[in-house]
């Protein structure tokens, strides 16, 4: 299929102009996809495509993002439901890891589908995904937010249900600019695109990786180096940016914080600022498992401060994000 890998090779077939899938599948889903490999592994970006479904009711279809060659991806897909016996077609969002699904959202409202094709797009940017269906008469728009594949993958489509499908137009590109409107509003009139920065040594990565999924799932927004940096960036300028662009700035205190050039950096300017009185952007430190206060570099010391391993206080802290 030139470009495009398929789960089976036997369930999509690539024509002049459009790919269809019709049968087969695997899983209690019954599920089959298959990915466009032209553009090399994304981390984000966006897919979109026209898809025509041969059954409107009792099928499922879409695309996915972030995918792998091992059913581990992210998919926004439209599926069957049964509510007080009326069948209805509803918009998901959903984590397939190693063919296990895992939902995280769902539209509220049912979604009608045209006869003829109906145009899908799905936009991933840090922890966040957006789905949208167009219908000609109708957009539906699905939000959520979705850190559990944060990893490079590849983009493309995903029948359920043994569905036949007629997709095309596919495209599948790559961005550097957050999609979904920000939420926290700067003194000023500016709007940030991130509730918090997340400061930290390269040695805590993946504690801090799941601190950045522990807040997305509270419907906190972060911007964190391994999902933003990507090969050939220049790192300085990415760093300015996400701190720009960001309310709040965690540095995440352990006995390796200081070991690293960049992290003093980070949270240094956003102190200079606030000495300086410019309280738009504050620094919170967060102290990770078996951090000490000797750990706390001096310049934050007088800073209150939350704990990880500290349920309640932590549980506050997210109340103060959303609140702010």
């Amino acid at each position: 299929m030139n470009d495009w890998h398929p789960s089976h090779s036997g369930d999509w077939t690539a024509l002049s102009t459009m790919l269809t899938g019709h049968g087969g599948g695997i899983g209690e889903y019954a599920a089959s996809y298959v990915t466009d490999l032209a553009p090399g592994p994304v981390l984000n970006g966006r897919v979109s495509a026209d898809i025509r479904l041969t059954e409107r009711w009792g099928t499922g279809a879409g695309l996915v993002c972030r995918a792998d060659r091992d059913w581990t991806f992210v998919a926004f897909y439209t599926a069957p439901q049964v509510t007080a016996g009326t069948a209805t077609t509803v918009a998901r969002i959903g984590v397939f890891r190693e063919g296990m699904l895992t939902p995280v959202a769902q539209l509220s409202e049912p979604v009608v589908l045209a006869r003829g094709y109906n145009h899908f797009s799905l936009e991933f940017f840090s922890g966040r995904v957006r789905g949208e269906i167009r219908t000609g008469e109708r957009t539906y728009e699905l939000l959520a937010n979705c850190p559990h594949v944060p990893f490079p993958g590849y983009a493309g489509l995903v029948r359920l249900y043994s569905a036949g499908v007629l997709a095309k137009s596919v495209v599948v590109e790559r961005t550097q600019l957050p999609f979904v409107a920000p939420a926290v509003a700067e003194p000023g009139g500016r709007e940030f695109v991130y509730d918090v920065f997340l400061c930290h040594s390269k040695e805590d990565a993946v504690e801090v990786g799941r601190i950045a999924a522990a807040l997305a799932e509270k419907g906190i927004s972060y911007w964190l180096d391994s999902e933003q940096i990507s090969f050939g960036d220049f790192v300085t300028q990415k760093i300015d940016a996400g701190l720009q662009a960001s309310h709040f700035v965690i540095p995440c205190i352990s006995k390796n914080l200081t070991k690293g050039g960049w992290t003093k950096n980070e949270y240094g300017a956003i102190l200079n600022a606030e000495f300086s009185g410019d309280s738009s952007r504050v620094a919170v430190p967060l102290m990770l498992a078996g951090a000490e206060v000797g750990d706390i570099p001096m310049t934050l010391r007088d800073k209150r401060r939350v704990s990880r391993t500290n349920k309640v206080e932590f549980e506050e802290f997210v109340s103060f994000l959303r609140s702010h």
